[in-house]
């Protein structure tokens, strides 16, 4: 590659810069377009599967809705047999009776039994099976309404209705008179009509009538003392509610899907076009073989109102090929016992997943083709530019020779002169440091000894505070001397009371004697006692005069101790004075001392501060030095690069055509100063301006 021109590097450069980002933007485009094609997928799956859901919920919103019309409709049909029934006034409160073949609805079984006879306005209601006969009640009720009516009489005390008068058509096709609904039914369970009707309730919903289901309403016809002697129908075949049936057969899901309606035996109620309703497909099977019209019924059952089953089954029509996965969403509406399916095979789910992946496979083919279209122009672009940019560069190549020839000539220039000023800044350095060396020891010294007159200031000061505390002290004993002597005034006064004491004592003992001798042999007792109560006057005047002599003798010491004292204190004062004056002049020298030492402080920063910028001279110069050698082999290195940029440029023989010139340059530039020899002796005359102005 190195001999491989410009040109052709930004070229190939430019090719790989644009396709990179290219081949990203694609990958990320691809990236995005396969997950948007899933996401398309996923979201039209989950629009089909709701679309049943919403289906399936409509379906079972309208039997819902059509179920509480029928439920307003049949109550205002059985009040309105009601108000028949008590205007015709029904009875059968004589002892006529009539004999019935009653026959069970449901097992067919025929029963004999003995029952009165019902009257309406005293007629006989009879049994009448032919249609074409008017019957009371039932008939002007269906007139009226549009709803079947039927009368039963309760035929024994289990509570089996026996139907005696109606217009419900059997089999034949005539009215079916005779027919009974048994309190149980073939299952053993209790009949839910007769089971509300014998607790005196009416009964409201789906009931199975004569022989199929009808929706129905029942209410109790009961005696003056509220027993239920028979009961009042009417109803209206399940089949019958047209209007629902034809909304249910006209929904279409997707292409083929459609709506159907079962109940829980398997029956069909609603088929696709109405072809098989009535129909049992209960044993039907898919094409795998299995029951799945058992496994939906068992499915349905167990589902509550507000939820939603599923179904899915293999399903082959006879113009398929293959069998077809179908998927039916399933609700129950247990009043009806009805099973509402939503079906559609799956692969019609499908069409917007196909047709979003065409889509998706259209976008990857355009993207391929912008792709190469944008290679092929990056490549006629970029030879454009490289082919300009080349010529640009061999021009700036040029220039840059002949820059780095006169670099590197002045640079050693100022390498020499930096040099010189390097050593000349650290001869000075030398100077400036030897004289701060001595200065610091000046400044040691003067220090050592501010220190010292610190000191003796110190111990001065305390002397002071000794000799104040001495004087203090000796005023406090001169006050307790005084104290003393005070002290002993007033004992000598005490013992001078004691003395008189005595004396009077004395006196007394001594009156004493006299009238105990006055009173001869009985006052010899108390003579006794006289004289030694003399006795003891003359002790204790002895020992008052004794202690009146010690206490004199003491005062006159305590005098003289005050005296002592007062000398002593005169004394300590003029030695606090001297003090005082001493410490004052350590005071002084000490102070001195501190000015002195922060003086040569000072004079030693201002010495130090010299040293150091007078070094950092010497190492700018040595630094400048330094940079220019540094540049000159910059300058050197520049060329040899201006080389490999015009090798890079123009390949081999442009590299050697440059080297000539720079050889030929080199000798033309020999010893001129540049433009840039005067920039860098500007710089150091005002580096030693500068220098000048710090010193």
């Amino acid at each position: 590659m190195k001999n491989v021109k410009l040109s052709t590097k930004l070229v190939l450069t430019g090719i790989l810069a644009t396709i990179t980002p290219l081949i990203i933007v694609s990958a990320v485009t691809f990236y995005g377009n396969q997950k948007m094609v899933k996401i398309t997928e996923q979201s039209a799956t989950d629009l089909s599967y709701a679309d049943l859901d919403h289906i399936a919920d409509n379906v079972y919103g309208m039997c819902a809705n059509q179920d509480e019309f029928l439920k307003q409709y049949l109550d205002q049909s059985i009040s309105a047999a009601s108000e028949i029934v008590q205007k015709l006034n029904l009875h059968s409160d004589t002892n006529d009776c009539i004999e019935w073949k009653a026959v069970n609805q449901f097992s067919k079984a025929v029963t004999s039994v003995n029952l009165k006879k019902v009257f309406a306005n005293n007629n006989w209601i009879g049994q009448n099976t032919d249609t074409a006969k008017e019957s009371p009640i039932v008939d002007e009720v269906f007139r009226m309404t549009g709803a079947t009516c039927t009368i039963f009489q309760k035929m024994n005390e289990q509570g089996d209705m026996l139907r005696v008068c109606t217009n419900v058509k059997n089999s034949e096709g005539k009215r079916a008179i005779g027919t009974f609904i048994p309190k149980n039914n073939p299952d053993g369970k209790p009949n839910p009509v007769i089971a509300n009707i014998l607790e005196g309730k009416n009964y409201t919903g789906r009931a199975f009538v004569v022989n199929k289901w009808y929706l129905t309403e029942y209410k109790p016809i009961l005696s003056s003392d509220n027993k239920v002697l028979g009961m009042l129908y009417v109803g209206i075949p399940q089949e019958n509610t047209t209007t629902l049936r034809k909304a249910i057969s006209k929904i279409k899901v997707g292409k083929t899907g459609y709506v159907y309606v079962i109940d829980s035996a398997g029956n069909y109620i609603i088929s696709m076009n109405g072809k098989r309703d009535g129909e049992s497909i209960w044993g039907a099977k898919d094409a795998d073989g299995k029951l799945f019209i058992q496994d939906i019924c068992k499915t349905a059952c167990g589902l509550k109102p507000e939820e939603i089953g599923e179904q899915r089954y293999q399903w082959k029509n006879d113009t398929d090929t293959t069998a077809r996965e179908k998927v039916v969403r399933l609700k129950y509406y247990a009043e009806w016992d009805w099973i509402i399916g939503v079906g559609s095979y799956t692969d019609e789910f499908y069409e917007a997943k196909e047709k979003a992946s065409a889509i998706g496979k259209y976008n990857r083919v355009s993207l391929y083709i912008v792709s190469a279209v944008s290679f092929l122009m990056s490549i006629l672009v970029w030879w454009m530019i490289s082919s300009g940019l080349s010529k640009k560069l061999t021009q700036i190549i040029n220039d840059l020779v002949i820059g780095s020839e006169q670099v590197s000539s002045s640079s050693s220039q100022v390498s020499d002169a930096s040099q010189a000023l390097a050593e000349g800044a650290t001869e000075q350095a030398a100077s400036l440091e030897e004289t701060s060396s001595s200065l610091e020891e000046m400044s040691s010294m003067t220090k050592q000894n501010a220190d010292n007159a610190q000191q003796a200031n110190t111990l001065a000061t305390e002397a002071r505070k000794a000799a104040n505390n001495g004087t203090e002290a000796m005023g406090r004993m001169t006050s307790a001397i005084k104290d003393i002597q005070k002290s002993s005034n007033e004992t000598a006064k005490i013992i001078k009371v004691i003395d008189e004491i005595a004396f009077q004592t004395n006196l007394l003992a001594l009156n004493a004697a006299v009238e105990a001798a006055r009173a001869g042999e009985a006052g010899k007792g108390f003579a006794v006692v006289a004289a030694e109560v003399r006795n003891l006057a003359i002790r204790s005047a002895d020992a008052a005069k004794n202690t009146t002599n010690m206490i004199e003798e003491s005062v006159k010491n305590s005098k003289n101790g005050v005296d002592i004292a007062n000398e002593v204190n005169k004394v300590l004062s003029e030695i606090v004075q001297s003090v005082g004056k001493t410490t004052d002049l350590v005071s002084e020298i000490a102070a001195a001392s501190s000015e002195q030492a922060k003086g040569i402080e000072q004079v030693n920063d201002a010495v130090a501060q010299m040293d150091k910028v007078t070094q950092q001279n010497a190492a700018s110069a040595e630094q400048s030095a330094s940079a220019s050698e540094e540049l000159n082999a910059q300058a050197e290195q520049m060329n040899t690069i201006v080389q490999q940029l015009a090798a890079l440029v123009g390949g081999t023989n442009m590299s050697q055509t440059f080297s000539g010139s720079k050889n030929t340059a080199k000798k033309d530039n020999g010893h001129k100063l540049t433009q840039l020899d005067h920039t860098i002796h500007s710089m150091a005359k005002s580096a030693d301006l500068k220098l000048e102005k710090q010193i």
